[in-house]
């Protein structure tokens, strides 16, 4: 970003563009003089439009024009931006949005003509769920401030857009006691698969995410310090299953894991020893933790069709994989884990992220607290 300095009546604006073989920065300047009848204001927004076309000059960078398609802008972010900064499963995600949701609508406009009142229009003229549409709208940001980082557009009309709200505010997103009971009874009892059982039983244990689950391999476990550590994540981009770093730094990370999450896994290993004896060289990763029943890396959507077909008709229909997460994250705040142990468990990158998803947990357990306050001094004279 250029540098603006108000000396006087004009504004000297100084712009790095590299350095020289000696390492030495090499600066760009010119001065800006404001016209007389203009306000300090005033000529401070005319330096920084001064500066900004500047410092697109001194940077090579060519201006688009007001009649440019937002599909051709859409076009440079996929084909320059997104294959060097995004993973390979998320450029997947986001050209399936793009194609289904932005392109019909955004695709053939002209630049100029998306502003941030038309932007909040859009938003709300889709009929999908709140939460979908704000992945959208994700997408669609992002593509804009790339092209202001870029110097391709000036203002992002994505500032003060107004999304929908999810109307359903009573959204169930974990088990209380008595309903976590219920379920590993369910769950217990089921006629589904036993390999199936024992992942729906791994993922309430661990609070894993399904991707970490499923790329989790047999080196991973260590039954000796009783410990897991979560390295790798399988992605399904379009039916090809590859294995990648998990999701974000803090999520490379290592738990401990309980007696029945050791008698699970130990469970499980003798079940992939016995199915790799009977198939062979056909099955093809053994030293996954949770393969198919030929081998193959897990197919998530079809864990999930298993959950669905068992929870049909119970109380339980709203259950997903994810939901699993979320019952494992409750136990332990009602337990009265640290929120900060408990963010490094779930390998959020924040802890902030863990307090804002488990807000109405942590509301609820301050309420707990004043009760037992009030419950330990019972011969207060009120």
């Amino acid at each position: 970003m250029a540098n603006i300095t108000h000396r006087g009546n004009t504004f000297r604006i100084r712009v790095f563009v590299g350095t020289d073989t000696n390492g030495k920065k090499i600066m760009k300047s010119t001065t800006f003089t404001p016209p007389d009848d203009v306000t300090p204001k005033k000529a401070e927004k005319l330096a920084q439009e001064y500066a900004f076309e500047f410092e697109r000059q001194c940077r090579g960078y060519t201006q688009f024009n007001d009649s440019m398609r937002f599909s051709e802008l859409a076009d440079w972010y996929f084909t320059n931006f997104a294959p060097i900064e995004l993973k390979e499963s998320t450029i997947y995600t986001y050209k399936g949005q793009y194609k289904n949701h932005i392109a019909p609508v955004l695709g053939n406009m002209k630049l100029k003509d998306i502003t941030t009142p038309k932007l909040t229009q859009v938003m709300q003229s889709y009929e999908l769920n709140p939460s979908t549409v704000r992945k959208v709208y994700v997408i669609v940001q992002s593509i804009f401030r790339r092209a202001v980082e870029q110097g391709f557009i000036r203002n992002n009309p994505c500032h003060n857009v107004i999304l929908p709200k999810n109307k359903n505010t009573s959204k169930v997103m974990a088990l209380n006691e008595g309903e976590l009971r219920s379920f590993v009874t369910l769950i217990n009892e089921s006629s589904c698969d036993e390999d199936l059982k024992r992942i729906f039983l791994f993922l309430l244990l661990t609070g894993m995410r399904c991707g970490e689950c499923f790329g989790l391999s047999w080196d991973d476990v260590n039954f000796e310090n009783m410990t897991i550590s979560i390295r790798h994540t399988l992605n399904d981009i379009g039916g090809r299953h590859s294995l990648t770093p998990p999701k974000t730094r803090k999520s490379l990370r290592t738990i401990c894991m309980n007696e029945t999450t050791a008698a699970i896994l130990r469970e499980q290993r003798e079940y992939v020893n016995q199915m790799k004896s009977a198939l062979g060289s056909e099955y093809v990763h053994s030293e996954m933790v949770f393969p198919s029943a030929k081998g193959n890396y897990r197919d998530r959507s079809s864990v999930l069709t298993s959950l669905k077909r068992m929870t049909k008709g119970t109380e339980f229909e709203h259950m997903t994989l994810h939901k699993l997460r979320h019952c494992n994250a409750t136990m332990l705040l009602n337990a009265g884990i640290e929120l900060k142990a408990i963010s490094d468990h779930l390998g959020h990158c924040d802890i902030n992220v863990t307090a804002d998803i488990y807000a109405d947990v942590l509301e609820g357990m301050k309420r707990n607290i004043a009760v037992s306050i009030e419950n330990a001094l019972p011969t207060l004279p009120y």
